[in-house]
């Protein structure tokens, strides 16, 4: 009984730390700055950049989605498994390692896109563009590179 009482925490707290990684996303800006009137004439964003930058966000969303699936069916593999008290501590650290590798996965991708977008603009552009997410965030811990 006493277990029992324990994996409920452990399955507690896993659970506060999911929901607050999906909160601070909530609090993220539109994934499609490019297609902003706003942001197009801030930058003085040209129409190939634009579509240059929509093919690379088009290019990459199929694979985020794989690497969002992935995560979330390894997160409930370990819940589960840490709900289950006769599990071995070394399944729970294999699994653990298979949520990890999921999440770098999924960050390395999107990483990669906002390089390849970075890459479209000029210095200028990203200087400006940075200006823009920090006072759209209110300057938060956050680097833009990563909410892009």
């Amino acid at each position: 009984m006493r277990y029992v009482g324990f994996a409920t925490v452990v399955l507690y707290a896993w659970t506060m730390l999911a929901t607050a990684a999906v909160a601070s996303e909530q609090r993220r800006p539109p994934q499609r700055w490019w297609k902003s009137d706003e942001v197009k004439a801030m930058l003085e964003l040209r129409e190939d950049q634009s579509a240059r930058l929509e093919e690379i966000y088009g290019q990459t969303r199929p694979k985020q989605r794989e690497s969002w699936r992935r995560l979330n069916a390894e997160e409930r593999t370990l819940s589960k498994m840490i709900a289950n008290l006769t599990i071995s501590e070394l399944d729970v650290t294999r699994q653990v390692d298979r949520v990890e590798a999921a999440r770098s996965e999924l960050r390395k991708t999107r990483t990669l896109m906002v390089f390849r977008m970075y890459r479209v603009l000029s210095s200028n552009q990203r200087t400006a563009l940075k200006e823009w997410w920090e006072n759209l965030s209110g300057a938060n811990d956050q680097s833009p590179q990563r909410r892009c």
